[in-house]
C-alpha cells in the first residue's frame, strides 16, 4: 500500500498537495534501471546529450512561474527569489552543457627517456550513476548545480527531494521526460532516509553522492557510505563571518547584512551569521540595522514585496527561537524581534556577543538572526572570525584594499568576498568550504571535474 507525504503551506497551513513516499523495492528499482539507462545514455554523443539538456531548460524555462510558484507556496520562500533560483537553473543547464563541448583532453609531452616515441593523452569517461540529495532552502538552484554536469558527462542522477517541501523538485520530473532524457538517467523521488540509505547510499554500484545539507548529516552519510568508498561531494553547515571595519562604507555594509541574512528568511547556508563589527561603529551600526529590519515589508511567499514571510516549518522557527534564548541566557541582548507565530519569526539583533558565546562559534542559526561581535584590532577580528568549526565562506567591509586582501587571506574559508557578505555565489566559482564545512567544490567551473572520472590513453611507439 502506497504511503503519501502531505505537503502544507508553512504561513496559511493548508494542504498544498501530497508526494507519494517511495518504499525500499520502488527505490531499488530505481537503481537498478538507473544502472541500465546510464550505460546507454553515455554511448550518445555529448553534442546529442547536450541537446536534450537544452529542451530541459527550454522547458524549464516556459514552466517557471508554476515551478517558483510551487517553491514558493511550500516552503514560504518570496516568490521573488524562488523565481530567481528557478531561472538559476535554466541557466545552470546550459552552461554545463556549453562547458562540456570545450571540456577537451590533454596530450602528453615526450618529456623524458624512453617515452619520446608514445602518444598519451586523456578523455574524460563519467563516474555512472551519482545519488543527488537536495536540501529545504534551494531545491530547484541545487538540483541542477548538481545534476546539470553530472548528466552532460554521462552520468545517471536519482534525486531525492527534501522531505519538508518536495513538490517543485519532483515536478521536474514531467519536464525531463518530455525534454527527452531516456527512462531511468534522471528520476527525482522523495523518500524516508532509512530507504536511501540501505538502497542506495550502502548500494556499491552506485559511485558517488552529491549532497546539501548540514555538516551533522555530511558526517552520517560519509560513515554510512564509507564501506563502498564512495565518491562524497559533500556542501555542508557554515557560521559565515562578516568583518565590519570603522572605514567601511555604513550604507553599503548595513545592505550587503540585510540582503545577506534575510535571503530566504535567513535559511542559506552561506549566508552571513556573524557580524564583527569594530568598537567605534558599533552602536551606530546596531542602531541602523535595527531601523532598516523594522522597515522590511511583511506578508506571505507569494506578496511580490514581501521579504520577511515564514521559515520551512514551525519546528524550525521554534528551533531559532531557542537559539535566540540561549544566546541571550549567555550573556547577549535582544534588541529586536525574535518573537515568534507560527513559522514566522521577527528578524532579531542580538547585541553585546561575545567570542565564547555559542552563537559566535559553532552553533549555526538557519533563521532571520543578526548576531553584532564587537572587536579592536584586526588581528582579534580575524581571530575572532576563525573560531569556528566551519569556513564556508565570508565577507569583510572595508576602502582599504591592502588591508581587504591581507585580511582575506588570513580567514579560513572557501571565499573571502571584499566589501560584500559570504552570501556572494557566482554560478561559476567553484563554491565549497574549509574545515566542516565540506568536501569537494561545485559550480560550473569545476563540477564537471568532479563528476568524471580521466582516463588515460598511452600508444607505445605510436611514432616509432
Amino acid at each position: 500500500m502506497s504511503k503519501f507525504l502531505e505537503v502544507f503551506d508553512p504561513i496559511s497551513g493548508e494542504l498544498v498537495d501530497k508526494a507519494e513516499l517511495a518504499g525500499k523495492e520502488c527505490v531499488r528499482e530505481i537503481v537498478n534501471d538507473a544502472l541500465a539507462a546510464q550505460t546507454v545514455w553515455e554511448d550518445m554523443p555529448l553534442y546529442a546529450r547536450g541537446e536534450i539538456l537544452y529542451r530541459f531548460a527550454d522547458l524549464l524555462e516556459q514552466d517557471a512561474e508554476r515551478i517558483s510558484t510551487l517553491s514558493a507556496r511550500e516552503m514560504a520562500k518570496p516568490i521573488e527569489q524562488a523565481r530567481g533560483e528557478t531561472l538559476d537553473g535554466v541557466k545552470l543547464i546550459r552552461a554545463a552543457v556549453e562547458r562540456a563541448k570545450h571540456l577537451y583532453g590533454e596530450v602528453l609531452a615526450d618529456n623524458g627517456p624512453g617515452f619520446e616515441h608514445d602518444l598519451v593523452f586523456t578523455r574524460r569517461e563519467p563516474l555512472g550513476v551519482i545519488a543527488c540529495i537536495i536540501p529545504f532552502n534551494f531545491p530547484i538552484e541545487l538540483t541542477f548545480q548538481k545534476i546539470a554536469p553530472a548528466l552532460i558527462m554521462g552520468n545517471a542522477v536519482i534525486v531525492k527531494a527534501p522531505s519538508s517541501n518536495p513538490l517543485a523538485v519532483l515536478a521536474l520530473q514531467e519536464l525531463a521526460d518530455k525534454a527527452g532524457i531516456p527512462a531511468g538517467v534522471a528520476t527525482f523521488l522523495v523518500c524516508e532516509r532509512d530507504a536511501m540509505t540501505e538502497c542506495v547510499i550502502h548500494d556499491e554500484r552506485v559511485a558517488a553522492v552529491s549532497m546539501t545539507g548540514s555538516t551533522g548529516a555530511g558526517k552520517q552519510l560519509t560513515r554510512e557510505g564509507a564501506d563502498t568508498l564512495k565518491r562524497m561531494f559533500l556542501e555542508l553547515g557554515g557560521n559565515d563571518a562578516m568583518l565590519i571595519f570603522e572605514d567601511a562604507d555604513l550604507d553599503r555594509a548595513l545592505d550587503e547584512m540585510v540582503n545577506s541574512r534575510m535571503e530566504n528568511n535567513g535559511q542559506v547556508c552561506c549566508s552571513t551569521k556573524r557580524f564583527l563589527v569594530q568598537k567605534s561603529i558599533y552602536d551606530t551600526v546596531a542602531k541602523r540595522l535595527i531601523e532598516r529590519l523594522q522597515a522590511l515589508p511583511r506578508g506571505s511567499a507569494l506578496d511580490e514585496q514581501a521579504v520577511v514571510t515564514a521559515l520551512v516549518s514551525e519546528k524550525a522557527a521554534k528551533e531559532v527561537e531557542s537559539q535566540i534564548a540561549r544566546t541571550v541566557e549567555q550573556g547577549a541582548v535582544l534588541a529586536c524581534g525574535g518573537k515568534r507565530e507560527g513559522a514566522r519569526i521577527e528578524p532579531a539583533v542580538l547585541l553585546g556577543v561575545t567570542r565564547d558565546m555559542d552563537i559566535a562559534s559553532n552553533m549555526e542559526v538557519f533563521g532571520p538572526v543578526f548576531p553584532l561581535i564587537p572587536f579592536d584590532t584586526e588581528e582579534q577580528a580575524v581571530e575572532i572570525a576563525n573560531h569556528s568549526v566551519y569556513g564556508l565562506s565570508s565577507g569583510l567591509m572595508t576602502a582599504d584594499m591592502q588591508r581587504a586582501f591581507r585580511v582575506g587571506r588570513k580567514l579560513k574559508a572557501g571565499a573571502a568576498v571584499v566589501n560584500g557578505s559570504g552570501g556572494y555565489r557566482h554560478l561559476d566559482q567553484p563554491f565549497g568550504g574549509y574545515k566542516q564545512s565540506g568536501i569537494g567544490r561545485e559550480g560550473v567551473s569545476i563540477s564537471l571535474e568532479e563528476f568524471s572520472y580521466i582516463k588515460v590513453y598511452a600508444m607505445k611507439g605510436a611514432f616509432s
